[in-house]
Order: structure tokens, then sequence, then C-alpha cells
């Protein structure tokens, strides 16, 4: 599995209410562990900026050392398909990210 190999980090914020869950919800689809981080401040968004070597923007997922700013379905099932996760969440997998219950 992946997930060991090549964590999973979805960055967001507060304000990124529609895009941000689509990417949430992308990512629980198909049973993808994953940590959310919400950029509260102009420090976070710098180096997220550094992490992506690019302006920052959200949502932001890293899987491992790739990075991809925006949500992309293709670019991100790309790069999850590449570091070995499931295309879709085992029966009873639990959802991962900020929301999640």
């Amino acid at each position: 599995m992946g997930s060991q190999k090549f964590p999973v980090t979805l960055y967001t914020t507060a304000t990124c209410v529609e895009e941000c869950k689509q990417a949430r919800d992308m990512l629980n689809r198909r049973g993808i562990p994953f940590s959310e981080k919400m950029l509260k401040s102009n420090e976070e968004s710098a180096e997220l900026s550094k992490i992506l070597g690019s302006e920052a923007a959200v949502p932001s997922l890293i899987v491992g050392q790739q990075t991809f700013k925006g949500l992309d379905y293709g670019a991100w099932n790309n790069l999850l398909d590449l570091a070995g996760y499931p295309k879709s969440a085992p029966y009873g997998a639990r959802p991962s990210g900020t929301f999640a219950r």
C-alpha cells in the first residue's frame, strides 16, 4: 500500500469551500488515507509555496514527494495510481480529512 511510502496531504483553507469539498470527496471515494492541512496564516501559505515551487493555491495535493496545485481529477488520480493506491475505497472504509466523522 502506498500510504507508508507515499503519504497524502491535502492543503486547504477555510475560504475554499466547494472545490476543497470536491477534493476531499474524491480522495475518500478512493479510500485514500490523507491528512489535511488547513492554511491559516501567510507563513503557512509561504511554506506551501516553497513545497510547490510556485505560488500557493488550494486545494493542493502532495503524494510522497510529488505535488499538484489545484484540483485536477486526472492528474490527482495519476499521482495516486503511481503511488499504488486503490482506485476505489474498500467496503467500510472511513473517510479522512478535516470534516470526517
